[in-house]
């Protein structure tokens, strides 16, 4: 797979990963996310994530097909995670950051190991020649950043009420977002850097009593994307698998 479909691929299923936020407040006998503005919706919802350390995500298209399961944590300012690419068993390929490095393996490898350091231009897709597939757009991942970037790029909020959702009780909104705002505040690699947008992009997002997301949904030109968020602030302990070996070859 070349790096330029791997980033097709994203545009299919991107992601991850999104977000809005604000600080309202409504009556005294609901939460203050039941009643969120065009002033209150982004900040309040960015500043719920940034309160957290860890998400579970799902991502994939409006019916629900995931082609990323990822657990994901934030603290003390590193990043790591463990992902599952794919939508079709024994074809899984699985990325696992942790300890400054980035390993790469699961069954589409025959469950067989590599690994780099994350910042090697061979994991970010900076190596001219060397196929990166999720790397780049894995290691991108910055969840509290990505909302704190829609809060300075949204233009409309529309309260659509309350709903379940996945089981959660939430508040439905339609988000209306300046694209170029928006992605211009992403990093290069970003998942949603890779859909191909409007210039102004209706987003559904769902949030929970806390504020935090439940679903996020927009559509491409050609693309649909669908982020489940679950098991907000749950422990998750990333572990390097073992046996893996240097990619390439060399010392460990």
């Amino acid at each position: 797979m070349t790096r330029g479909q791997a980033v097709r691929r994203w545009a299919i299923i991107p992601a991850t990963a999104i977000v809005l936020a604000g600080c309202g407040g409504g009556e005294d006998d609901e939460p203050a996310s039941q009643s969120y503005g065009l002033e209150t919706l982004a900040p309040a919802v960015a500043k719920a994530v940034g309160a957290e350390g860890s998400v579970r995500l799902n991502i994939g298209d409006h019916r629900g097909r995931g082609e990323v399961q990822m657990d994901l944590t934030w603290t003390d300012g590193q990043t790591e995670f463990r992902a599952i690419t794919g939508d079709t068993p024994g074809e899984f390929l699985e990325f696992v950051r942790t300890g400054g490095k980035i390993y790469v393996g699961g069954e589409a490898a025959d469950n067989e190991w590599t690994y780099t350091a994350d910042d090697d231009p061979r994991a970010t897709g900076d190596e001219e020649g060397f196929d990166a597939g999720y790397s780049p757009a894995l290691l991108a991942l910055d969840l509290p950043g990505e909302y704190d970037a829609l809060a300075d790029a949204v233009d409309k909020v529309q309260n659509k009420g309350q709903e379940e959702m996945a089981g959660v009780a939430s508040t439905h909104y339609v988000v209306t977002v300046d694209t170029q705002a928006w992605h211009d505040a992403l990093p290069e690699d970003s998942m949603h850097r890779q859909v191909d947008v409007e210039d102004t992009v209706a987003m559904d997002l769902w949030i929970d009593e806390a504020s935090l997301p439940v679903r996020l949904e927009y559509s491409g030109a050609s693309d649909k994307v669908r982020v489940d968020y679950t098991s907000w602030g749950a422990p998750i302990a990333v572990v390097a698998p073992k046996g893996a070996t240097p990619q390439g070859g060399g010392a460990a």
